[in-house]
């Protein structure tokens, strides 16, 4: 059923067309509480891979608001795909604050995104906030049903750690899940 519900989202919902092809709609700013620039006009998910610019999500976070990646166009973003069962998720987990406050000011955001709860579901508010407490991320946490993660990464090999450059264009799409691995990356791209 996953695989079914994969192969209809990706069709239409990271392009932003209607299912008869119409123009891509214009990006709305949600209203939440980590800050907002626009993208500019012409930008246009292409992919997930090195070179490409991803798709747009909005996603619920730990707080039930709704998050978009596009929001923090102009930052250094490092998008972390986990789930709550996998043990190196786990681990990275809990670095996730004091590697976003080191680099904040250099205008770094860290995501994280929980497409699966330890029983393999899709996550629902309770479960973004179990994280966010237990590993003490201020940073945030938002839930998916698969649909982006699963279009990232079909083959569910967690955690994903993906770095995204000023511009929304991937810098690398899979970074090894240590702090080290992570925090080179981070302070090669600002």
């Amino acid at each position: 059923m996953r695989v079914t519900l994969l192969l209809l989202s990706t069709a239409c919902t990271p392009h932003l067309t209607s299912a008869d092809g119409a123009q891509q709609q214009e990006w709305v700013a949600p209203d939440n509480q980590w800050g907002v620039t626009a993208p500019p006009a012409d930008l246009r998910g292409e992919g997930y891979a090195v070179g490409q610019v991803p798709h747009d999500f909005l996603l619920p976070d730990q707080f039930g608001e709704q998050v978009s990646l596009w929001q923090f166009y102009g930052n250094v973003i490092l998008l972390d795909i986990s789930t709550m069962w996998c043990r190196p998720c786990q681990q990275i987990a809990s670095d996730v604050t004091e590697t976003w406050h080191d680099y904040q000011d250099e205008g770094f955001i860290y995501l994280t995104m929980l497409p699966e709860d330890v029983e393999g579901d899709d996550p629902d508010n309770a479960d973004l906030n179990e994280w966010a407490n237990s590993f003490d991320i201020e940073a945030p946490v938002l839930g998916d049903d698969g649909t982006y993660a699963y279009a990232v990464e079909p083959n569910n090999l967690w955690p994903v750690l993906m770095l995204i450059d000023r511009d929304m264009v991937i810098l690398a799409d899979r970074i090894d899940p240590t702090d080290e691995a992570i925090r080179a990356a981070i302070e090669e791209s600002l």
